[in-house]
């Protein structure tokens, strides 16, 4: 059997959407489903800001000097030939 404690609140609320909306309770269904998928992107958001720390302790600072030059001279794309088609 599964451990009811290791689920995910989000989709015990997931699930409890599905059965409200097969029951015809398609308001509190979609309330439910989408307090699930916020509860699932601030997650998300929580682990990518921990993830940007975490590289931006570990990355070198960058030399200004260089980015500057790079950002100031724009990189054209070689001019394409038209395709001639008979």
């Amino acid at each position: 059997m599964k451990d009811k404690s290791a689920t995910p609140s989000s989709f015990v609320k997931m699930e409890q959407a599905r059965r409200l909306m097969d029951q015809g309770h398609y308001q509190e269904s979609l309330v439910l489903a989408l307090d699930a998928l916020l509860q699932e992107l601030d997650t998300l958001r929580n682990a990518l800001l921990a993830l940007q720390t975490v590289t931006w302790e570990e990355s070198p600072a960058p030399n200004i000097q260089e980015e500057e030059q790079a950002n100031s001279a724009p990189h054209w794309l070689p001019p394409v030939k038209p395709r001639i088609l008979h």
